[in-house]
């Protein structure tokens, strides 16, 4: 059930990705979570998480929203004043206990909700719950994946809502309801946040501006020599990009591998950014072109990759951590293909000089609110006709890092008691991009945990001979094997 009122229109970024899932590219963001719950919570009950999730609604009002308007220019966001959560959560039946299967279950679970749509009808999220242990096994355990649309959210918005929950689940253990929660949830309309992507909290200078604009227009090279930059990304004619962006309906689907970083490789390949000035974003773009360099050493032709990392804009707009809502720019930058001696042996001096460049570029990005990519946005005149007519186009980048971070439990205490609970892993996966870098790579991580990343691709946009799946093996083992010579 729909009101009729007009919350607010959406801001040129939030156009973005409403455009991009009504064409059908993009749909599912999922964060996931893996729980362990002492006492009597019960994993595979529908109605356990009926109480913790109406909390989430409660605090984030972008839960009782809906895109109205989708297929236009002028999309907005309106409210919905009921919510009924047996059309939100899912209860899956029990998976056997045991890492491989655990890990294979969950990537089961992410590849089924990545490319599901949202009606839209209701607002465009789901809660699906895979129980890992037993009915009678203590703790219990289960993997949440909360699966929303990037129209209404963007990636730490995912914690946001898993730090909600937690807190919920640990409230109600100390203060059990008198009654069980219902699965019809009222919602009194709250206004939303105002959009981030606003000439007032973004402005653009004229050189930042003119650059795209002039380069569309003038030669690469003369624009270069006048040092205005073409595009927002560095591709060059050397640049791997994939195959040309496109879009099957009936056949492109995205591909998704999860994998697992010890802690304890986790913990060196902190110490030795650290020790080189450089944060772990920074070297997983150095690992990753090591990775894709070895994978291209025969081709002559690749000589440099183009990088693309979203960048979390909170603390620069002065807006809380878990403060749902869309709040992303984005950073491109260049790395060399690596020579055939040093990508065989550790880290390279140059490639940590490359890890720190990445680095500041990335403090740099997420410290200021002038001259953002994202920003460049509002001087288009459809958002829509523009994300349409990247098909058939050169993509953007080699690949993209999204690195949502370290996850921290800040209910430190509460475990081991009846009716505790924590969170022992988290997994993030976003969908294939269908217009944006070949490769996707999504990184999360609990403090002083294992690094659980996912490399998620669209069929077919990697343009590599044979099995695309032995491809991304390859990047992953190379990933894996890089970690272990810190």
């Amino acid at each position: 059930m729909e009101s009729k009122g007009v919350l607010r229109y959406a801001s040129p970024n939030e156009q973005r990705t409403i455009s991009r899932e009504d064409l059908g590219f993009y749909h599912g963001v999922n964060i996931g979570a893996i729980y362990e719950f002492e006492g009597s919570f019960n994993v595979d009950s529908l109605q356990s998480f009926f109480a913790p999730v109406q909390r989430c609604i409660e605090e984030h009002p972008f839960l009782a929203v809906v895109v109205a308007d989708r297929h236009t220019d002028k999309a907005f966001y309106r409210h919905v004043p009921v919510i009924n959560l047996e059309e939100h959560i899912t209860v899956l039946e029990h998976t056997p206990a045991g890492d491989n299967s655990q890990w294979g279950s969950v990537e089961d679970v992410l590849r089924s909700n990545l490319d599901r749509p949202f009606s839209h009808t209701i607002p465009p999220w789901r809660v699906v719950v895979l129980p890992l242990s037993s009915p009678s096994q203590q703790p219990s355990s289960c993997f949440i994946a909360f699966s929303y649309s990037h129209t209404i959210l963007d990636g730490p918005s995912g914690v946001a809502f898993h730090r909600t929950f937690l807190a919920a689940v640990r409230a109600a253990a100390e203060n059990p309801a008198p009654s069980p929660a219902r699965a019809t949830v009222e919602v009194p309309e709250r206004s939303l946040p105002p959009p981030f992507d606003t000439p007032e909290r973004l402005p653009i200078s004229w050189s930042f501006l003119l650059g795209p604009l002039i380069g569309a227009l003038i030669p690469r090279f003369l624009a270069n020599l006048l040092g205005l930059e073409p595009e927002a990304s560095t591709v060059n004619e050397g640049t791997w990009t994939g195959t040309p962006a496109s879009f099957d309906p009936t056949t492109t689907r995205t591909r998704v591998a999860l994998r697992e970083i010890d802690a304890a490789l986790v913990e060196k390949a902190l110490r030795a950014s650290r020790a080189h000035g450089a944060k772990l974003t920074g070297t997983l773009h150095v690992l990753t072109a090591r990775a894709l360099s070895r994978a291209f050493a025969d081709h002559d032709k690749v000589t440099n990759f183009a990088t693309q990392t979203a960048i979390d804009m909170r603390r620069a707009a002065g807006v809380a951590e878990d403060e749902m809502g869309e709040f992303a720019s984005g950073v491109y930058f260049p790395l060399p293909r690596v020579g055939a001696a040093a990508r065989e042996g550790p880290v390279t001096d140059e490639e940590w000089a490359s890890a720190r460049a990445c680095t500041e570029a990335f403090a740099d990005s997420a410290s200021r609110l002038r001259d953002q990519p994202i920003g460049l946005l509002r001087y288009l005149p459809s958002v829509r006709r523009w994300m349409a007519g990247k098909l058939g186009q050169r993509r953007e980048g080699s690949y993209e890092v999204s690195n949502i971070g370290v996850v921290e439990d800040k209910g430190e205490g509460r475990h081991g008691e009846a009716g505790g609970a924590r969170i022992v892993h988290m997994v993030f996966a976003q969908p294939g991009m269908v217009v944006g870098c070949p490769i996707c790579i999504n990184v999360i991580s609990t403090k002083g945990g294992s690094l659980l990343y996912t490399l998620t691709w669209a069929s077919g946009a990697l343009g590599v001979e044979g099995d695309e799946g032995v491809f991304i093996e390859a990047i992953c083992d190379s990933l894996r094997a890089d970690f272990g010579r810190f």
